[in-house]
């Protein structure tokens, strides 16, 4: 077992996230969209309120890992993330559990199965909240290593049945890349992301153009 002890720090990353989803009201994190689907990427640039000391645990299994955190506030209260990593090499697949426990005892959970593919990977997640409520997310990753293409694509289904996708497709070319990204959020708004970047070969300077089309939600009875 490999045990990590940190000294008090500002930074409060992924506690920060899960205690704003457990409704921790010591912990605060801006409650943005982006927060909600991707807590922990924005948790790593929120300002966290006071000092905390964070305690890891980690531990190798015969297919795996186990991991715990626990973050512990000035005021001495706490929150932890237990993690459980199983790889089945016969199957192809991945499956990490997580449980978020929070200050207050309020529970959270994700579950994700990666499956390996000929050309890339599958993945299912499911969060569930402290309120039993749970959001999904299929996603997927292509390589065309003929055409020179990756393609990635995600579909996330919130808990009152409304869903968001996403798809993205990089394609190398002579001299760089072209990447076409086409979002479109659970109210029918979308957002088209075009990308065209280009590798001078003499001096290695890169050039990148981005076009960038949103069109908003229709109108309400449209």
């Amino acid at each position: 077992m490999k045990t990590a002890i940190l000294r008090p720090v500002s930074g409060f990353a992924l506690a920060l996230a899960v205690a704003c989803a457990l409704g921790a009201a010591s912990f605060a994190l801006p409650a943005t969209a982006e927060a909600r689907e991707r807590p922990a990427r924005v948790a790593d640039r929120a300002a966290p309120r006071g000092d905390f000391q964070r305690r890891t645990e980690r531990a190798r299994t015969a297919n795996g890992h186990t991991r715990q955190d626990t973050w512990t506030g000035a005021d001495g209260r706490s929150a932890t993330r237990d993690a459980v990593v199983v790889n089945d090499r016969d199957a192809g697949t991945r499956t990490r559990d997580v449980t978020w426990t929070g200050p207050d005892g309020a529970v959270a959970t994700r579950r994700d199965v990666t499956a390996k593919t000929e050309s890339g990977y599958e993945r299912s997640s499911a969060v569930t909240g402290p309120s039993g409520k749970t959001t999904t997310r299929e996603s997927s990753l292509v390589r065309d290593a003929e055409a020179g293409t990756r393609t990635r694509a995600a579909t996330t289904t919130l808990p009152d049945g409304r869903t968001r996708s996403m798809d993205d497709v990089v394609t190398r070319t002579e001299n760089g890349y072209v990447r076409d990204t086409t979002i479109v959020n659970p109210n029918g708004a979308t957002l088209q992301r075009d990308v065209v970047a280009t590798r001078d070969p003499a001096t290695g300077a890169w050039v990148k153009d981005v076009a960038v089309d949103r069109t908003p939600a229709p109108a309400p009875g449209n």
